[in-house]
């Protein structure tokens, strides 16, 4: 099991450009690459045994083009759970994301009518830096770490963000926290809670809702606690202000 490639790009939406090695910056990603950032997604993995499966389609593909960071060999990522922690050379992930929802088809899909990334891919954050080359190891550990979700607006999250992020990191102490956010309408909290629930299996989910409208959407979950369960036994919370969260 090791690194097949590392690819970056200083911008999102194209493909990426295979290097021979670079810095994993802690809670950030690799250096100089446009998905990097104090976000879930810092590093993304995708195995060359996927990319093989696009190009049996037909598809001239090959590293980095499906926009992944780390091309892997000789490991099924899709045995990972979020949580996970694996070390790459001498760094370490913590696995935060399991493919991804494209709101759009991608060029990829276009050219195949398939695109492997959303299934296959998987997402870290890092928690440990250092350099990585191409080659190296890449081992499962068997550390694991429990993971939260915060659910809100786009507005709420700007201006709530910070906050909600240190509250949860002191109370709750998750390998790391994402923040999913509900669209314009704001009527697709069903599918991420499908997602984060069936998906994802993320261990504790914050609702953080101030104007209350999507309460009456979880009152089917009662616990005798007073919080709220979902299908699959995922318990969630929803509050409605700062203080309502430093209370959990």
């Amino acid at each position: 099991m090791y690194i097949k490639a590392i690819s970056i790009s200083d911008r999102k939406g194209i493909r990426k450009t295979n290097i021979h090695s670079s810095e994993l910056l802690e809670n950030f990603g690799l250096a100089g690459d446009a998905h990097g950032g104090r976000w879930h997604r810092q590093v993304s993995l995708l195995a060359q045994e996927s990319i093989n499966s696009m190009r049996a389609k037909g598809l001239d593909v090959v590293a980095g083009n499906f926009a992944e960071n780390i091309t892997t060999e000789g490991i099924d990522l899709t045995a990972l759970r979020v949580g996970d922690h694996i070390r790459v050379g001498g760094t370490e992930l913590v696995i935060s994301q399991l493919g991804k929802i494209c709101h759009k088809p991608c060029a990829i899909f276009h050219q195949a009518g398939d695109c492997v990334m959303p299934r296959e891919g998987i997402f870290g954050v890092v928690v440990s830096g250092g350099t990585i080359q191409v080659g190296d190891a890449i081992r499962i550990l068997e550390r694991r770490s429990t993971s939260a979700a915060i659910v809100c607006s786009a507005t709420i999250e700007k201006e709530f963000g910070e906050g909600l992020q240190e509250i949860l990191a002191r109370s709750w102490s998750p390998g790391f926290i994402r923040f999913d956010c509900l669209n314009g309408a704001e009527d697709n909290l069903p599918a991420i809670l499908q997602d984060l629930t069936a998906t994802q299996v993320v261990d504790r989910i914050l609702i953080f809702d101030p104007p209350g409208r999507h309460l009456p959407s979880l009152a089917g979950y009662p616990d005798e606690a007073g919080a709220h369960h979902l299908k699959g036994g995922k318990g969630i919370s929803h509050c409605r202000s700062l203080e309502e969260v430093e209370g959990l």
